[in-house]
């Protein structure tokens, strides 16, 4: 079976999405995981960081589905912020870490504003040549 142009760039953001998912994985497992700045500075980058790595994860989800549906963004969402919440479960399994309730709510402006982003600036917008 011959895949299409489109399927082949949403199996290229389905693959981003998992690895970036794994990446998010493998950074939660690093216990007392700290940027060696000063706590206080330490503690904003913690949480843009949150912020930022669900703004990735969410815009790779939703651009493999290719679709601007209300029901296919409200699945990206659900899909995002259930990845957060298991995120925050497992670092209460890592020492030196502890999942915290506010962190899924800061990721979650992350996955609004990668919806938002999708929506503004979807792949075939934001990469004027065929990347794949």
């Amino acid at each position: 079976m011959k895949l299409s142009t489109k399927q082949k760039q949403q199996l290229f953001f389905l693959l981003l999405a998992a690895l970036w998912g794994a990446l998010i994985f493998y950074l939660s497992s690093v216990p007392d995981l700290k940027s060696g700045f000063p706590s206080s500075y330490d503690f904003v980058l913690r949480k843009f960081a949150h912020m930022g790595v669900f703004f990735i994860l969410t815009y790779f989800i939703a651009s493999s589905f290719d679709s601007h549906k209300r029901s296919y963004l409200l699945f990206v969402i659900i899909a995002a912020v259930t990845y957060a919440m298991i995120d925050e479960l497992h670092q209460t399994f890592v020492p030196g870490r502890h999942g915290a309730p506010n962190d899924i709510f800061i990721d979650s402006i992350g996955v609004y504003f990668g919806v938002w982003f999708y929506k503004v600036k979807p792949p075939a917008k934001l990469f004027k040549k065929r990347f794949v």
